[in-house]
């Protein structure tokens, strides 16, 4: 069952923000829908790359990734200038931009999978390439993320199935 879009904006000028853990869809998602959505990727703004939209899965968590000076703030101002677009902006669920977020009353929702499925989400990022220091934080971590979120009371929560990606869950 997909949840609607318009229950899920927030009041301001139909402005939403998706925080989504790693490997629910959100690239996938935008690509299907590049007229409302945006793939608010942070790679570019987290860390000093050469080619700054040139990187795949297997660069994600590179510990040889230097990282900006600038961070978070530039990605947070990244997120204030897509809030005019009127589109559904997807971030990634990091701890300190969502804090950010929190401090300054800017809505979002999180979406993360049950609890479950970690053996379905460390197979996801396998499949798709991710490295070994990627698999680490993000299954490493996976209970306590999974808890972080869902004591998260500040934002709107989507729990995603097993087997489930946010294609499934929203309508766009």
């Amino acid at each position: 069952m997909g949840w609607s879009l318009f229950f899920w904006r927030s009041s301001g000028g139909g402005i939403l923000i998706i925080a989504a853990y790693a490997g629910t869809g959100k690239t996938y998602l935008a690509s299907l829908c590049p007229d409302k959505v945006i793939d608010l990727v942070c790679m570019p703004y987290k860390y000093h790359l050469e080619n700054k939209f040139a990187f795949d899965e297997s660069s994600k968590a590179n510990f040889d990734n230097i990282l900006n000076e600038n961070w978070p703030y530039n990605y947070i101002l990244a997120i204030k200038d897509c809030l005019n677009s009127n589109k559904i902006i997807l971030i990634p669920t990091d701890v300190l931009i969502l804090s950010i977020l929190k401090s300054k009353q800017i809505n979002y929702t999180l979406c993360y999978p049950q609890k479950d499925a970690k053996d379905i989400y460390y197979n996801r990022f396998i499949n798709r390439g991710n490295n070994e220091e990627f698999i680490n934080i993000f299954i490493g971590n996976w209970d306590n993320y999974m808890e972080i979120f869902e004591r998260d009371a500040f934002g709107k929560h989507i729990v995603l199935q097993s087997n489930q990606f946010l294609s499934d869950v929203l309508w766009v």
